[in-house]
């Protein structure tokens, strides 16, 4: 994988974390939705694509309503029979990725049991540290183990395409990625 290829990936990872973890409405999102819809993800997009994985990029780069995208992260993760964004709900020990993170030098955060920050965390970890090791661990321990799950319980109640697509997208970067780090 080039160092292009991992640059973008940090990009994704960072851009996918935000996407879950943050409500739409919410202010640091602002302008990354404006980004997308200048074909941003296309850009910087580091796979192959299929017809599959072409029509979730251009999913994720139409133009929305913020309001309408808001409903639809409610409706997925606030609401009644939500997909839960916890990590522990998907068997991980929060402990532990607190511990992981602090051990490796990352910011404190409010709630460490979201699957989102698991993805910035990848993110972190290649923009900051140069470990295989730690990006292993992080993908073996936390991340993988809870990220088929959680994207498909979110490609199935998703009823607009934008969190559809941001699931499919986010499986395949981190397909990606993995197999990348089993090399």
């Amino acid at each position: 994988m080039s160092a292009q290829t991992l640059n973008n990936f940090s990009l994704i990872s960072r851009l996918f974390g935000n996407l879950f973890y943050r409500a739409p409405n919410d202010e640091i999102l602002a302008g990354v939705f404006a980004w997308l819809q200048q074909k941003g993800l296309e850009q910087v997009w580091a796979l192959d694509v299929d017809k599959h994985s072409q029509a979730a990029i251009e999913s994720l780069q139409m133009p929305i309503a913020t309001d309408a995208l808001q409903a639809e992260y409610e409706f997925l993760f606030a609401g009644e029979d939500s997909v839960s964004c916890r990590i522990s709900d998907y068997g991980i020990n929060v402990d532990e990725f607190i511990a992981f993170r602090h051990e490796r030098g990352m910011p404190v955060v409010e709630s460490a049991d979201n699957f989102g920050l698991v993805f910035l965390t990848a993110s972190w970890i290649e923009d900051n540290l140069e470990s295989t090791e730690a990006q292993r661990h992080l993908f073996e321990v936390f991340l993988l183990p809870c990220a088929n799950k959680f994207l498909a319980k979110v490609e199935n109640r998703a009823r607009l395409p934008f969190y559809r697509a941001l699931a499919l997208l986010s499986r395949e970067i981190l397909a990606a990625m993995a197999d990348e780090l089993d090399e």
